[in-house]
């Protein structure tokens, strides 16, 4: 038998050989570049796949392609960085359009620019070393509701699983809006209504209503290419002496996060995914898209992203949240589904979750039907002081009924419809 001290060396070796053929593996898969395709779903505002495995540390090429009628983006976030980022981009305001909303906070794995429908955007970025569940959103305000995915990170020589993809039904809408039937002034009928998630005019509210909204700011332009700030040359007033200052654009008056309902020509109304409650009705029209989605369908689009509203102002929200006992914090949105045919919101506010609809009138008034979940009772409503002699509150079957009467205001623009101006049924 050999002495130890002679095996010794012999030992000591096996290590020095096994360690190097585990560290080229490592590099290898890091070194493959994986290559994932994302596309939007027409008609579902959703991500087509909703999962997809990549090796830590490796080289990922994503392919993100919006054939959807609505601007999008796509954001993968580190694992709880959700919350934060979300409240970041509720803040950004017209800001938000120029930054692609794409706040310059902590917890950004990687983003993509806000695409108009058609285009397409290859993403190149390294997959983050610790292994776990990445997920990515639109971060378009209102858009993280549905859209939304994951970005599973796995060691490297783990299987890596097919990515996911979504089984809804898509609706088809070819070409965007070019060949969508969608129309720079649509219309919904009173049966079937059209709901949009989109930016709304804000018609002078009272400040009061938007007690949890962030403050909309001056917006310094921004180069998509090249991510970076614009800026021009100007003269110091004092000194004469020529510099570099961030070329700015004026805040505009708008409600990110707003969800418009359009009845048809004769009642619309925008509901706040961030207040969580009406803000406002009117009559005579929808919105005019053209500031929205550029003059032509399919077009280039401008810079302003808030429609106009065209008719006239019914309804106005006032005074702050009427469901809200003082002490409450913000309300959570959590979606919503069409019941007997109009959107019914759910919302959360401290333990209470809520359900609210608006029951359209083509005639003078309209009603609010809101219940509490899980509670005997109907829940507590406060009605502004400023309108007392406008709504009637009762009680029914467990919840209550707001009966609210017309208040006609002068037109915010001529509503300009024809036969033309209506959404295809599909």
């Amino acid at each position: 038998m050999k002495p130890l001290s002679r095996l010794l060396p012999l030992l000591v070796l096996v290590p020095a050989l096994v360690q190097p053929a585990a560290a080229f593996a490592k590099n290898a898969a890091a070194t493959e570049t994986a290559k994932v395709s994302i596309k939007v779903l027409p008609g579902l505002v959703r991500f087509e796949t909703t999962r997809f495995d990549v090796t830590a540390g490796a080289a990922v090429e994503l392919t993100f392609s919006n054939d959807c009628v609505m601007p999008h983006n796509l954001v993968i976030l580190k694992p709880d960085a959700e919350p934060a980022v979300i409240a970041a981009v509720n803040t950004m305001g017209l800001e938000g359009m120029e930054k692609n909303f794409v706040p310059v906070v902590p917890g950004i794995v990687a983003a993509t620019k806000l695409l108009a429908p058609t285009k397409k955007e290859v993403l190149e970025f390294t997959a983050p070393e610790m292994e776990g569940e990445y997920p990515y959103v639109c971060t378009f305000p209102g858009h993280w509701f549905t859209m939304r995915g994951v970005m599973r990170v796995r060691a490297a020589g783990v299987k890596l699983d097919s990515a996911q993809k979504s089984t809804e039904k898509v609706v088809q809408v070819e070409d965007a809006l070019k060949n969508s039937g969608m129309t720079h002034k649509p219309l919904g009928t009173f049966e079937r209504p059209l709901v949009m998630r989109t930016f709304a005019p804000d018609p002078d509210l009272d400040p009061v209503v938007f007690a949890h909204h962030g403050v909309g700011k001056d917006a310094v332009k921004y180069d998509p290419a090249t991510r970076l700030d614009i800026t021009k040359k100007e003269k110091d007033p004092v000194t004469g002496v020529e510099r570099e200052v961030p070329a700015v654009i004026k805040a505009e008056k708008g409600v990110a996060g707003a969800i418009a309902v359009n009845h048809g020509p004769d009642f619309s109304y925008v509901w706040d995914s961030t207040e969580c409650r009406l803000l406002y009705v009117w009559r005579g029209g929808f919105l005019d898209m053209d500031t929205y989605w550029g003059k032509e369908p399919g077009s280039g689009r401008p810079k302003m992203y808030i429609p106009l509203l065209m008719g006239h102002l019914v309804y106005r929200a006032s005074g702050p949240t009427p469901q809200a006992l003082g002490t409450d914090p913000a309300p959570v949105f959590l979606g919503y589904k069409m019941e007997g045919g109009a959107p019914e919101f759910r919302y959360r506010i401290g333990a209470r979750t809520y359900r609210e609809k608006v029951v359209p009138s083509p005639k003078d008034g309209f009603e609010l039907r809101v219940t509490l979940e899980g509670a005997a009772s109907a829940p507590a409503w406060k009605v502004a002081p400023a309108d007392v002699d406008a709504v009637r509150v009762r009680e029914e079957s467990g919840g209550l009924v707001l009966s609210i009467k017309d208040r006609p205001e002068p037109p915010q623009q001529k509503a300009k419809q024809s036969s033309e101006a209506k959404i295809k049924k599909p």
